[in-house]
């Protein structure tokens, strides 16, 4: 490494953009715990961005049926899911006095304002079952994003169940003769249950460095709009069948609305 790159050799530096990349960085305030901050979702955004398009990988792979890499690739999504997680408890390392020392210099800068985590979620079809406020939402925010995005993970998987001619349900009783399709089943539960996860973690690290009954640098209240978002799943009917399974096996279920005895 001692010798110099020659002009048109490839180096780490410039093949990372590392020199535009780490300059990004750009605290507002001199607090050192400002770093941090912006450190945290920085890499979340980049995580955003490879999940995005993986996720546009795998739903061409889902119209071929081409069922070994949409399983890898979920496999793939799933494990950055879980390092996105991972990040607020790295974030909650900074603590709530530090935080609010240079909170005020980001008024009107808000997580809600990541248009690929919204990209996300459109992607991954919450749009199709979240009602027409949450669309009304995204286009006011985000005009064209819900038309931009043709073809669904929703879409794209409910296509390949239809297409193998299995329900659901027999897919899980017929698992080992099965086993790609409930591979795949499996696949994208794994991605709610991750999303739903990373909303809860959410939460909870919003609650430790302001409360929920602060409102947001964005305007919103956290109790009344992060726990709202706990209830958006992209696959609802995958666990509403977690319940069907347990009443087959014997197990007593109650109905939706039904106190708890």
């Amino acid at each position: 490494m001692s010798k110099e790159l020659s002009e048109n050799q490839l180096s780490y530096i410039g093949h990372l953009q590392l020199d535009r990349l780490l300059s990004c960085l750009q605290p507002l305030s001199t607090h050192p715990e400002e770093h941090i901050f912006i450190t945290t979702h920085h890499s979340l955004e980049i995580w955003f961005k490879q999940l995005l398009f993986d996720l546009k990988r795998i739903i061409a792979h889902c119209d071929a049926d081409e069922l070994g890499q949409v399983n890898w690739l979920l496999k793939r999504v799933a494990e950055i899911l879980r390092l996105a997680e991972a990040h607020w408890t790295v974030l909650e390392t900074m603590s709530a006095a530090d935080f609010l020392e240079f909170r005020g210099r980001l008024t009107g800068a808000s997580g809600l304002q990541s248009r690929q985590f919204r990209e996300l979620e459109v992607l991954c079809g919450l749009h199709e079952i979240a009602g027409e406020e949450y669309g009304r939402r995204v286009e006011d925010a985000w005009p064209g994003m819900i038309a931009g995005t043709p073809r669904t993970l929703r879409a794209a998987f409910f296509g390949v169940i239809a297409r193998s001619g299995h329900r659901p349900e027999d897919i899980y009783r017929n698992r080992w003769r099965q086993f790609d399709l409930f591979t795949l089943l499996e696949g994208v539960f794994e991605l709610d249950r991750r999303v739903a996860a990373w909303r809860q973690s959410h939460i909870l690290m919003v609650r430790r460095q302001i409360g929920m009954r602060t409102r947001g640098t964005g305007g919103m209240v956290g109790q009344d709009y992060l726990a709202a978002t706990t209830r958006q799943l992209f696959f609802p009917e995958l666990w509403e069948l977690r319940h069907d399974m347990s009443a087959d096996a014997g197990g007593e279920v109650v109905a939706a609305g039904e106190p708890k005895k």
